[in-house]
């Protein structure tokens, strides 16, 4: 459908973003599955410190995005074009704000993070804001983390069933993560993933109407586009790894590929452990045939990341 050349300009951000935040390293397909797996590595500043504290900044200015409708979106910015100032905007911000939760356990953040790269990264738009679904502030999204889409060829539509992990322990996250998207992506639309599917055709939104109403076909059991929706997975862990930091002063090399190859070498053996873990637990979980879109992510401290998160939003 031509309508759907569209959903290729909606996501918000760029690839240089978030590589201000995060080398990409050990890219590839897992073996006898269909997992595209690559690991994110959080960036250093010119001290050597790492930007723990800056990518909570980011994801925080993005918590608009994240939880409010495109169609909103919109109708604050033209309102705010029309009245000056950006006070619409502020609103939302606010809106936003104070749909997550206040813990200090939270998975919150990890499931903006996900958001970021998916839509930066990967140019898969959201196209179902779940916050804004919540009936109580102090629980969590029920279902999948996120809905993300993308444009196949021969008019086929992906989506991308979200889930993301922020544990201390890497084995642990992994498990976690897994056992959650896994009843997602075999269902057939009448268990576990019909509320999800139900609710993306009743809220579907992208901020076009001619967009979104080609993209509700997709969603509608009793439509022929129905047959030509694809289901797939996004998976992001992230897990403290202490030895994190590397002297990037005492290398040679230049440039981000330098720095991103100088970090592979120096962890190269965890990486291929990470990807054979990962592999092992599609295939236990008989999810090989799905496309999974795998971020694994090893920070300095997830606590430290999710406090300076919540920090951000106000909760102390």
């Amino acid at each position: 459908m031509a309508q759907l050349d569209a959903l290729d300009n909606i996501s918000a951000g760029t690839l240089k973003q978030t590589r201000s935040f995060f080398h990409v390293i050990g890219e590839r397909a897992i073996p006898n599955t269909r997992v595209n797996y690559r690991v994110h590595w959080l960036t250093t500043d010119g001290n050597g410190r790492d930007r723990t504290s800056a990518l909570a900044q980011h994801l925080y200015h993005r918590i608009t995005d994240y939880c409010t409708p495109r169609s909103r979106i919109l109708e604050a910015r033209a309102r705010d074009d029309i009245e000056g100032g950006n006070v619409q905007m502020m609103m939302l911000q606010e809106e936003a704000r104070r749909l997550f939760i206040d813990s200090d356990t939270s998975g919150e953040g990890g499931e903006l993070l996900l958001y970021f790269l998916l839509e930066a990264e990967l140019k898969l738009p959201q196209v179902l804001c779940k916050m804004p679904l919540k009936t109580n502030s102090a629980m969590p999204i029920h279902g999948v983390d996120g809905v993300h889409a993308g444009r196949l060829a021969d008019g086929k539509l992906a989506v991308y069933w979200g889930e993301s992990k922020l544990y201390a322990d890497v084995q642990s996250a992994m498990t976690e993560c897994f056992d959650s998207i896994a009843p997602f992506l075999l269902d057939d639309g009448t268990g576990d993933a019909h509320r999800d599917l139900v609710l993306v055709r009743e809220r579907l939104d992208t901020g076009d109407r001619e967009l979104t109403l080609s993209l509700v076909q997709y969603f509608t059991d009793d439509a022929p586009e129905r047959t030509k929706l694809e289901v797939r997975g996004a998976c992001l862990v992230g897990f403290t790894h202490p030895a994190h930091a590397h002297p990037y002063e005492e290398r040679d090399d230049d440039g981000d590929a330098g720095e991103a190859a100088a970090v592979l070498a120096d962890v190269q053996e965890r990486v291929e452990s990470w990807a054979k873990s990962v592999g092992t637990r599609v295939t236990n979980r008989k999810i090989e045939d799905f496309e999974i879109e795998f971020f694994c992510m090893p920070l300095p401290s997830v606590v430290r990341l999710r406090e300076a998160f919540n920090n951000l939003l106000g909760h102390k």
